[in-house]
């Protein structure tokens, strides 16, 4: 008999890029600016605007934020 194992997916499938952002907000580090930097070729000063709101966040930078952050623990203060 076949059971019916329902599949689990990854968060990152699950969530859109704001959704994305807002999880990297709570998890994101200092000197992630110039890592997030090196990994997608935009500058610091664009990743800065994206994560102040005032630029749209694109889905390769969206990638970087959550594949950086995403074993990390929540920041609670």
């Amino acid at each position: 008999m076949k059971k019916n194992k329902k599949k689990t997916v990854s968060l990152k499938k699950r969530m859109n890029r704001t959704a994305i952002l807002a999880f990297y907000k709570k998890r994101q580090l200092r000197g992630d600016n110039a890592r997030l930097s090196d990994e997608t070729g935009y500058s610091e000063s664009h990743i800065s605007n994206v994560k102040a709101g005032r630029r749209r966040i694109t889905n390769e930078l969206a990638n970087a934020m959550y594949y950086i952050s995403h074993r990390r623990v929540s920041q609670t203060a």
